[in-house]
């Protein structure tokens, strides 16, 4: 079994979808756009080709192009798809594009390695299909041989591009067979003075359910803005690398939980009890960092995840102190934290020591007069955080 689709971006124009449609078009990929969650970087086709797909009946899946050189990149491209997938549930996969087309990432610091471009992959499409998604990644031959390890992906969908020759070299579940400035050409859908990108599926994935055997059996997704109730409506705050779990009452089947702003918070399904599902939340990104959060394309009344510190303190209040006196702070955290004043020369602060499991004690003296921030500071959070402000008189 195979079918006929194409792929398209802005390149392509406004798609006269009814056209593509009549020519015996049975699947799209469009374009959502490149990079990090930035909504300068959509695909400004990309609405538009949803909805004429949606309108239509036309079976579609998306695919975001990569600039992600590293782990911490690719959340953000992960944000970015699942930002624009909100209240839309494709048939086909979201795909991770992985190539170096216009040379950015050789110009910068050079392609990464088979195993960051790997881990790239992995990061994004493990988070697409927690979110409910089917995930894949593409790639062209001298990538797959050299630029990826494909025996850690064999939980993702494969996108081949190897267009020009009579069938795939290689085992794929979506073959690109043409490209557009080629061979390719597609009615309704052509680039002006050009063509467009032809692909035939080996698959049909508007028959299957999301999930693979590599990974559990995701429950149907509900349809897109179906009814649905929170147990959280308000603002939560979670601490750095800490979890909370939102429990969602959805008939329709599983819903679409995603966060309004990228990196500040993973999102994760758990499990499923009837028609509620459990969603675990885990604090990502800057302490400060918020998003609200966003189910079946809708926030949930005033629905805000906060990242907190994991460092506790048990001064909070502003406080003064004469020159010459000492004030000891103390703080509760896994691990030893950085204690700094945000203006030198009016305090020194005098160590940090351990005070049993987890506790610790800063002595701070006050040196001249003046005012400053306290801050404490985790490596793993990436900022310092204001605790207080010390007035020396």
């Amino acid at each position: 079994m195979s079918l006929k689709g194409i792929d398209v971006s802005h390149c392509n124009g406004r798609v006269d979808w009814q056209k593509a449609k009549a020519a015996g078009l049975q699947f799209a990929i469009l374009q959502m756009g490149y990079g990090g969650d930035s909504t300068k970087q959509d695909d400004v086709q990309f609405a538009r080709n949803v909805s004429e797909c949606e309108r239509l009946g036309i079976p579609w899946g998306a695919y975001l192009y990569s600039y992600a050189r590293t782990v911490s990149g690719a959340q953000g491209e992960l944000q970015h798809m699942l930002r624009l997938l909100r209240g839309h549930h494709p048939q086909y996969p979201a795909f991770v594009d992985m190539e170096d087309a216009d040379g950015y990432k050789a110009r910068n610091g050079g392609i990464p390695s088979k195993a960051t471009n790997t881990a790239i992959i992995k990061t994004v499409c493990d988070g697409l299909q927690k979110a409910g998604y089917k995930a894949g990644y593409y790639v062209n031959k001298d990538w797959y041989e050299n630029r990826i390890d494909p025996a850690q992906l064999k939980a993702y969908a494969f996108w081949y591009a190897r267009p020009g020759v009579s069938a795939p070299d290689k085992s794929c579940d979506i073959w690109q067979s043409e490209f557009g400035e080629l061979n390719g050409s597609w009615p309704g859908a052509n680039i002006p003075g050009k063509g467009c990108d032809l692909n035939v599926s080996y698959k049909n994935y508007a028959l299957q359910e999301s999930g693979t055997s590599a990974v559990k059996m995701l429950p149907a997704l509900a349809p897109s803005n179906a009814a649905f109730t929170s147990d959280t409506t308000t603002a939560v705050s979670i601490m750095h690398g800490q979890s909370y779990t939102a429990k969602i009452t959805c008939p329709a089947g599983l819903p679409s939980v995603t966060a309004g702003t990228g990196g500040v918070v993973d999102i994760t399904y758990q499990s499923r009890n009837g028609s509620a599902y459990y969603y675990k939340l885990t604090a990502t990104g800057k302490v400060g960092a918020e998003t609200g959060i966003y189910i079946n394309g809708h926030k949930p009344s005033t629905m805000v995840v906060r990242v907190a510190t994991a460092c506790g303190s048990d001064t909070t209040v502003n406080l003064s102190r004469k020159v010459g006196e000492c004030y000891t702070v103390g703080l509760t955290c896994a691990m030893k934290p950085v204690v700094t004043a945000g203006t030198g020369g009016i305090v020194t602060i005098a160590g940090v020591y351990a005070n049993g499991a987890g506790k610790w004690l800063c002595p701070i003296v006050a040196v001249r007069s003046g005012v400053t921030g306290i801050y404490t500071e985790i490596k793993e959070e990436g900022s310092p955080v204001k605790r207080f402000e010390f007035k020396v008189v």
